[in-house]
């Protein structure tokens, strides 16, 4: 599976996670719906502007950037756990 069609499919089980989140804290009552619009709203535009990205300059622009991000969060999950 390459790179683009495996972005694709973590992001629409990410969708279905949070959309399944919704849903049982709004059942609950455990809903800031300012902070979560907000949110909303700018997880939207940062997903727009990703998918262009990567249709526009395919793998080749992707990889670098997955890349320094998962070694930006794991450093930082490193400096968490150990100080």
């Amino acid at each position: 599976m390459n790179i683009l069609l495996s972005s694709g499919l973590a992001k629409a089980m990410n969708f279905t996670s949070n959309i399944t989140s919704l849903v049982a804290f709004a059942l609950l009552g455990h809903v800031n719906w300012a902070l979560g619009l907000t949110m909303g709203v700018c997880l939207m535009l940062g997903a727009f502007i990703g998918a262009h990205s990567a249709i526009r300059f395919g793998s080749q622009f992707i990889r670098p950037i997955f890349v320094t991000a998962v070694v930006i969060l794991a450093g930082k999950l490193a400096v968490d756990a150990w100080f």
